[in-house]
């Protein structure tokens, strides 16, 4: 692709994002899909993720939040606190990574991951994961092939799983 084509899908990104976080202040709940693996376990390619208004005093370590910075939108665990109380800043990281994020700005904080959607099921944000799931984060930040392989997989479950009858989600006020 020519630097051209990308500039300007890299502009309407850039500008999805910012509607999105402008949603989400000035509505509250948003829905928006997973697309990488920086969160598996805990968070599939393909998940749906709902993402709810929060003030920068509910965030807890723990939490799931959706941070909107360079044009992106990224949903990574908060694993810490930094700054003070005017200027609080988060610590974030992928389960899945093996560093953490630099620290989120009051400003870049979205909201934070109520549930999620995955086949057409709610799924609770675990606030930590157990040790297996620790295990397979671990494995999937060290080996692409891994990664690729479980991703497969659950593809491959979640595509039989569908083609049974499910419970429609209910909607969200």
């Amino acid at each position: 692709m020519s630097p051209t084509v990308d500039a300007a899908r890299d502009r309407g990104n850039a500008l999805k994002c910012e509607l999105a976080g402008e949603v989400l202040r000035s509505f509250g709940p948003a829905r928006f899909p997973a697309i990488g693996w920086s969160m598996l376990p805990a968070i599939w390619p393909g998940d749906t993720l709902v993402v709810e208004r929060v003030m920068h005093d509910q965030v807890r370590t723990g939490d799931v939040v959706v941070v909107g910075r360079q044009g992106k939108l990224c949903a990574h665990r908060v694993i810490g606190k930094a700054g003070d109380a005017e200027n609080p800043q988060w610590i974030t990281q992928g389960d899945a990574l093996p560093a953490p994020d630099r620290p989120v700005a009051k400003n870049e904080l979205l909201g934070r991951v109520s549930y999620l959607i995955r086949a057409g099921r709610l799924i609770a944000v675990p606030a930590e994961l157990n040790s297996i799931k620790r295990l397979t984060a671990k494995i999937v930040s060290r080996s692409v092939p891994a990664a690729r392989a479980l991703v497969y997989l659950h593809r491959m479950v979640h595509a039989s799983a569908k083609s049974a009858p499910q419970e429609p989600v209910p909607c969200q006020d």
